[in-house]
């Protein structure tokens, strides 16, 4: 694995490693715009079906969950190429599907469909970008939150362009022909991951990564995909298959062609998990990551997935009066959010010493004080204001996290790992609903509940006992 990151510290950034950064970095936006396409259209799905629990939220999240866990662990058994290619297009096919749906169950099941299938984005995007990444430019990774931004704020700019004059107002009456404005959001939506998904295959065709080859004893494959590299950039590589066939072969991980039985797959996803628990101190990190997951995962959607139903309640000097109003409030808020990467590239860039650990904390405390200072406000102004600035330092914390979890999980297991820790959150946002129905969105009890639990995971991080700005991963 040393040779592996000294080839690829050798033959250092190139164009290739930019075209994986912007199309990897449309996983993380069709995560976010489903998440919100999903909750800006729930209240008027559910006029329309005649429900009041937010079932379709949890299946959203329970299709992200088994998403997150059948690409992640398939990634570390045949590879990261296959979900990499095929999660966008089927999602973006099953996006547009639930725009036709015409009953609560179907719209549920095919809600389910497409978050499954871009489950497996948030697991491999940043696995794949970081297994070829030099590690001096580790740092770039965090810059991926910075596309939930846009996701979420193209989810929300759609919704407030056809949601307002194309939908019903109440339960009462609520016939399809007059409430046809969630179906217009989820074809635009589903057309734009279309897009994306094109794109995916057709620009980058993606090569296996050189670290899941070496992992599985595929040496001459990854010898040839970093020469390739090299080569079509005109770059140097010194590493040689002889190199490589010197040291012998890896005996902690094994090629699942050689195991292609039922009790052979799962023996090898056993083994998997047990490396992401090799030790005490990699048994800590573990832990303590899908703690902060988890309560990360309560946190975040019960802020942003249940916050237009707490600003409609506040009245006409702290909100908006109108549908319209509300969103463009609310799209105010997902614009700002966009800086919270921003800043944490720039902090982890100009101030190496805070490292990963002291950004997270940073992220972590800040949008915990604006938080619990988002229940004083008193006009429409403070409103606006607490709610951006909310945003960005949660996704100052959020950008960090996505970056740390795959540096620090072991190359054999790391698809297993983030699987494992992004499934931490998606059981967490199975429990949202529940919380957000039983302590009442139109009270700032939700508003509590998220600042602490942001807070508290700001503070966890300080006991991770790895900081990836000062080794190299392997």
């Amino acid at each position: 694995m040393k040779l592996i990151n000294d080839a690829i510290d050798e033959i250092g950034f190139t164009p290739y490693h930019l075209k994986m950064f912007f199309l990897n970095g449309m996983g993380y936006w069709t995560d976010t715009q489903l998440t919100y396409l999903e909750s800006s259209v729930r209240t008027f799905v559910n006029y329309q079906f005649g429900y009041k629990f937010a079932v379709s939220n949890e299946m959203l999240a329970a299709g992200l969950l088994i998403g997150a866990i059948f690409w992640g662990f398939s990634a570390d058994l045949i590879g990261r190429k296959v979900a990499f290619n095929l999660s966008l297009l089927l999602s973006a096919i099953f996006t547009i599907l639930t725009g036709t749906m015409g009953t609560m169950a179907s719209y549920c099941i095919f809600v389910f469909l497409s978050c499954f299938a871009a489950g497996g984005n948030l697991v491999l995007d940043t696995c794949v970008f970081l297994e070829y990444l030099p590690h001096k430019d580790q740092w770039l990774l965090t810059f991926f939150a910075f596309f939930w931004g846009i996701g979420q704020t193209i989810a929300v700019l759609l919704a407030y362009a056809f949601l307002p004059n194309n939908s019903c107002s109440s339960a009462d009456h609520c016939p399809s022909h007059e409430n046809r404005g969630w179906r217009y959001v989820y074809y635009v939506n589903g057309s734009i991951v279309l897009v994306m998904a094109i794109l995916r295959v057709t620009v980058i065709r993606l090569k296996e990564t050189p670290k899941f080859l070496i992992a599985n004893n595929r040496d001459a494959e990854a010898v040839e995909v970093l020469q390739g590299i090299a080569t079509k950039y005109n770059r140097p590589c010194s590493l040689t298959l002889e190199q490589l066939l010197e040291i012998g072969e890896i005996q902690s991980n094994d090629d699942f062609r050689k195991h292609l039985t039922f009790m052979g797959i799962v023996t090898l996803v056993k083994h998997h998990l047990t490396i992401l628990f090799a030790n005490k101190k990699v048994a800590r990190s573990t832990l303590l990551l899908f703690a902060s997951w988890f309560l990360l995962g309560i946190a975040y959607p019960l802020y942003s997935s249940f916050l237009p139903v707490y600003l409609a309640t506040r009245g006409a000097k702290i909100s908006a009066d109108t549908t319209a109003g509300v969103y463009r409030d609310n799209l105010i808020s997902n614009v700002t959010s966009m800086a919270g990467p921003l800043i944490a590239g720039g902090l982890l860039y100009f101030f190496p010493i805070l490292g990963r650990r002291g950004v997270l904390c940073i992220g972590g405390v800040l949008a915990m004080v604006l938080l619990f200072g988002y229940t004083q406000i008193k006009t429409r102004a403070q409103n606006v204001a607490l709610s951006a600035t909310s945003f960005a330092a949660i996704y100052i914390y959020y950008a960090v996290l996505y970056a740390y979890t795959p540096e620090v999980m072991p190359s054999a297991a790391r698809g297993t790992g983030n699987a494992l820790s992004i499934a931490s959150t998606r059981v967490a946002t199975c429990i949202v609903p529940v919380i957000a129905y039983y302590s009442d969105t139109s009270s700032s009890v939700p508003i509590w509940i998220c600042g602490a639990f942001v807070g508290l995971v700001g503070l966890i991080a300080l006991l991770f006992p790895f900081e990836p700005s000062k080794t190299r991963v392997v």
